[in-house]
């Protein structure tokens, strides 16, 4: 039986997705990579291979979350073939309907981040979700959103760029313009001193002690970064544009990830320096998948071990397809009804 939520407002969900094997899109895909010749290195081709679990994504959106408004399903052109296309909570939305036509074709997971808030009918608070990441027991919806607020941790942790990959190197240079970013229309001291209990909150528990012990630095030195769903207020989005128009169009400008973009976590800073939250500890938890830790991950999915999970693989296409299995085994054991969202 499905908890009742009573909520003022709506709330509604954005994901992202992409059909890695669909030849029209791989032909344009490596046209315009011959043509920008991008770093190979963060933009592979494993980026695009699929779990084939997103069924089970609406599954436990639908089971857990089911005070939802409407989801926006983004997208370059194509649709799974299980999705019930009927449902009117249900949003198809096509790239070239809110990201602004000189930014197209994109393949730059950036460039479909940053133009969230021009998604028509897209309500003011919303929360991104990407593929990848599975809600795994109930979440209430003031967990993402109280009095109107998004609800996030505000936690410094410095930018310690320790690189075992060319992904790594991409990862922590995003971070830092990030953080340049922020320090340029952010007076730290200022930040901390006007919204000082949400920022030095007791809920944050044992990561507190991180802000604590930053407190000697005039300037933010970084974020944690949890790879979870966050919740947004569209109007933020709007707001960074309004302020970094430069920056932000340098980033989506670029058909594929590179050196010169910014991300979404950008808009998240931007909520935590004006106080525009409401302090909570952040719950869930990310993993790299390998061959030798897959059992154990797909235990802690088959137990509802945590109230969410973020699944990156690390390992050979042979090693994937077996990791698939174990994982998606899990999935269906926790969630083997269909959701409205499938024919």
């Amino acid at each position: 039986m499905k908890a009742k939520y009573v909520m003022a407002d709506k709330i509604d969900i954005v994901i992202p997705w992409v059909d890695g094997s669909d030849p029209k899109w791989l032909e344009e895909k490596n046209k315009w990579f011959l043509i920008q010749n991008p770093d190979r290195n963060f933009n592979s081709h494993n980026r695009y291979q699929s779990w084939d679990n997103l069924k089970y994504w609406f599954r436990a959106v639908d089971k857990f979350l089911p005070w939802i408004n409407n989801i926006f399903f983004i997208t370059w052109g194509h649709v799974p073939g299980f999705l019930n296309l009927e449902n009117p909570k249900l949003r198809i939305i096509n790239h070239t309907e809110y990201i602004p036509e000189k930014y197209l074709p994109t393949f730059n997971v950036n460039t479909i981040e940053l133009n969230l808030h021009r998604i028509s009918g897209l309500s003011e608070r919303f929360i991104y979700f990407n593929d990848d990441t599975f809600p795994l027991m109930p979440i209430s919806p003031d967990y993402y959103f109280m009095e109107n607020m998004p609800c996030d941790e505000a936690i410094e942790t410095p930018i310690i760029p320790v690189v075992t990959g060319e992904v790594d190197q991409y990862t922590w240079n995003m971070r830092a313009l990030d953080i340049s970013v922020i320090n340029r229309n952010f007076d730290k001291r200022c930040v901390q001193k006007r919204n000082y209990e949400k920022w030095f909150n007791p809920c944050y528990k044992e990561l507190l002690e991180r802000n604590m012990s930053l407190g000697y630095w005039n300037n933010f030195v970084g974020f944690r970064d949890p790879h979870v769903p966050a919740a947004f207020l569209k109007s933020t989005f709007q707001k960074v544009w309004d302020v970094e128009s430069e920056v932000l169009d340098r980033a989506c400008a670029a058909k594929f990830r590179d050196y010169s973009c910014v991300n979404q976590w950008l808009i998240r800073y931007w909520q935590l320096c004006e106080g525009n939250f409401q302090a909570r500890k952040t719950e869930g938890r990310s993993y790299v998948v390998t061959i030798n830790n897959c059992e154990e991950i797909a235990d802690v999915i088959a137990n509802h071990r945590q109230q969410m999970v973020c699944l990156n693989e690390n390992c050979t296409e042979l090693e994937f397809e077996a990791i698939k299995t174990e994982i998606n085994s899990a999935f269906e054991k926790i969630l083997p009804n269909k959701s409205p969202y499938e024919k």
